[in-house]
């Protein structure tokens, strides 16, 4: 007899919507949805609100003035996750966000700040350790020093590192330590755009490869990139012809007080920054302003540039920072990170090699939102465009049958100078000229310098401040 063949035994019928008992329910291996929808990010709650933040943030950093709005939206932003883009001008007050981000976030967290010049880590290093902060600067001149890495990866708040120290071998010890990278609270690139001048060519190639930095802190760690729209407050602008082209310092004496004599307090001459595109034309420069003042104020005047060794640069800003040097000729190592509020004049010579350049240079002056500052743009006559002739378009065809020459609007070498400007250096010089257009609202430079540096990506972009509880899912990136 043949054995039985086995079967599967016959499962009971459990009407539909009623659970079995024996068959218990399967754990979720997962959390529940949240259903916000935006990777990274958390929800608005009362702590993390404008109003709450600001009576925090004050009372932490002892300001003695109240936060922007600008800036308590963009911390309660940041501090819930989400990536910004923060386009304000020099001297809005971008390094309240870093500390900000520090003294409101968790306990022992740490803000990496990308910076690209050492003046500029050196000016916010010291503005936080004044504070109260333990802020640290890593570049190639100390980060060979005993224990500097060791304090940036326990005791740091915020760490001001060159673009090429996130990528370095040293920095690449502390992205592997998984208790550092808990620390990591947020991680900010000042001055963004120089991720696009100096990344596409030979200078410092390394800043298009800031973009893997994401591959080390994951999504949850927001990116902030902070750049300039030079839309400054109070600031004049004027654009003027260089007269005195081989000395053209000659034509700024008139910024100067009228009369000098040997009692003249040193305050009297308003606080200066000449720009120039060499170091010669600097110390020429120097020397003519020095013999157009008396005696005991030609000290007042003194040349800054990347000649200067470290320390020789620190004492110099710092004495015309405290009012001892008024009037310096540089090039552009005063540029970024020199903070001195009450600059009353700034002046560019010479054709920029961008508009960010102007943009970074003229956002020196006026820094403490009261002095009325003054910036100027001495150009060669050939970098304004000619003002068209009265005569007829075919004036032209009609002189050469006649023989006669035709009429030149301007000599050749002038038209090859200025064919080699770039456009939006060539159409911010010639805002106000006849050949350019009629209309006086179009000739307005806060406006042309606002549009063009206005950002343009394919982030999510909000109009105004409004900082809503919900937000359309697919993108945790704002522009602000």
């Amino acid at each position: 007899m043949a054995p039985p063949t086995p079967c599967t035994p016959p499962s009971r019928i459990v009407p539909l919507g009623v659970a079995s008992p024996d068959v218990p329910d399967t754990p979720r291996r997962r959390k529940q949805a949240s259903g916000y929808g935006l990777q990274g990010t958390k929800r608005l709650t009362d702590a993390l609100r404008p109003e709450s933040l600001s009576k925090r943030l004050k009372k932490r950093l002892k300001l003695p003035f109240d936060p922007d709005p600008w800036q308590l939206e963009l911390l309660s932003r940041l501090l819930r996750g989400f990536d910004a883009i923060l386009c304000a001008g020099t001297g809005y007050g971008k390094s309240l966000i870093f500390e900000g981000l520090v003294v409101l976030g968790r306990k022992g967290k740490v803000v990496i700040v990308i910076c690209p010049l050492k003046a500029l880590e050196r000016d916010q290093m010291e503005q936080a350790n004044g504070k109260g902060l333990v802020a640290l600067a890593i570049n190639e001149d100390n980060s060979h020093e005993l224990g500097i890495w060791e304090k940036a990866r326990r005791t740091a708040q915020l760490l001001y590192l060159s673009p090429e120290m996130p990528m370095a071998d040293g920095f690449a010890r502390l992205w592997q330590d998984a208790s550092f990278r808990k620390r990591l609270g947020a991680l900010i690139v000042d001055e963004a755009h120089r991720v696009e001048e100096w990344g596409v060519d030979k200078f410092r190639p390394i800043y298009r490869d800031l973009c893997y930095l994401r591959h080390y802190t994951g999504f949850k760690i927001p990116f902030l990139g902070c750049t300039a729209t030079a839309r400054t407050l109070q600031h004049v602008m004027e654009e003027s012809r260089i007269q005195n082209t081989k000395n053209p310092v000659l034509d700024l004496l008139n910024i100067l007080p009228p009369a000098f004599t040997e009692t003249t307090a040193r305050t009297s001459i308003p606080k200066i920054i000449i720009y120039f595109d060499s170091e010669n034309a600097c110390r020429e420069a120097v020397d003519t302003l020095r013999k157009c003042l008396p005696s005991h104020l030609r000290n007042a005047v003194y040349s800054f540039s990347s000649i200067l060794s470290v320390k020789a640069k620190t004492l110099s800003w710092s004495r015309f920072s405290r009012g001892e040097l008024r009037i310096v000729c540089t090039t552009d190592a005063a540029g970024m990170g020199c903070n001195a509020p009450n600059i009353v004049y700034i002046v560019t010579i010479g054709a920029p090699k961008s508009l960010s350049v102007v943009a970074q240079q003229w956002g020196r002056a006026g820094r403490d939102r009261k002095t009325q500052a003054v910036c100027l743009l001495l150009m060669p006559k050939w970098a304004f465009r000619p003002a068209l002739p009265p005569t007829p378009a075919a004036a032209g065809p009609v002189q050469r049958l006649k023989g006669k020459k035709k009429d030149s609007v301007e000599p050749k070498s002038h038209t090859l100078q200025h064919a080699k400007l770039p456009k939006g250096v060539e159409e911010f010089i010639n805002l106000g000229s006849e050949a350019h257009t009629s209309s006086a609202e179009n000739r307005c430079l806060h406006a042309y310098l606002r549009e063009t540096f206005a950002p343009e990506t394919e982030l999510t972009t909000y109009s105004d401040l409004t900082n809503s509880q919900w937000l359309d899912t697919g993108n945790r990136s704002n522009t602000w």
